[in-house]
């Protein structure tokens, strides 16, 4: 089962001057700012807080998936699109343009595709 190596590191060790539990915390802080970088250039109206928490997110999914032996990263995913729909407006302005430089997608048809 899953568990993040670094999170097993820092509580194994019980000292947060070790650089091991150092390592683990500024990788830890670098996944973070990497999702709020991905969320700010998908036009997040607060980046900062989305990428921490998603962060959280998989790192609780991961600790749950250990404890309960049972995958809890589905739940997660649902979890994180939420997240993300309230983060992110309808009307980005990082929305992929189609080949008439409009963005968004073409309506559904109404019964089917």
């Amino acid at each position: 089962t899953p568990l993040c190596p670094y999170i097993g590191a820092a509580v194994e060790l019980h000292d947060p001057q070790h650089p091991a539990s150092q390592y683990a915390r500024d990788y830890k802080k670098a996944v973070a700012a990497r999702l709020a970088d991905t969320a700010r250039e998908a036009g997040a109206a607060d980046p900062e807080q989305l990428g921490e928490q998603l962060a959280l997110l998989i790192d609780g999914a991961a600790a749950r998936t250990r404890v309960l032996n049972a995958d809890a990263f589905p739940t997660a995913a649902a979890i994180a699109a939420v997240l993300i729909d309230n983060a992110i407006p309808a009307s980005s302005p990082r929305q992929p343009s189609d080949d008439c430089g409009t963005t968004g997608s073409a309506p559904v048809p109404a019964g089917g595709q």
